[in-house]
């Protein structure tokens, strides 16, 4: 027979593993969700003085980081729902979306 006894909460030892998983998760997406928000802005620094195919090339960049910045924030809440936590108006706050450039 397997005893919660042992883990912490009486929890067993695999709930323990798992929840630890998910957090590591929800770090991992975290993590590489701040990483696009610099690259992001670093983009659009160098947006300013840019024009004719430059900027187009990097007009395009940034609508790529966007999208994956998008998505990977909506991995996050994703991961946050999967650990019971619902209310996401904190994320949308802290892990803000540059408006799109043209």
């Amino acid at each position: 027979m397997i005893s919660r006894s042992n883990a912490p909460s009486g929890k067993l030892a695999i709930e323990v593993e798992i929840q630890s998983e998910k957090a590591s998760a929800l770090k991992r997406v975290a993590s590489r969700l701040d990483k696009l928000l610099t690259e992001l802005a670093q983009v659009e620094r160098e947006l300013y003085g840019l024009s004719g195919p430059a900027r187009v090339r990097c007009v395009a960049r940034h609508k790529e980081l966007r999208l994956e910045a998008e998505k990977q924030r909506w991995y996050l809440i994703v991961q946050r729902e999967a650990m019971g936590l619902w209310h996401h108006g904190d994320i949308y706050e802290l892990y803000k979306i540059p408006a799109a450039v043209e």
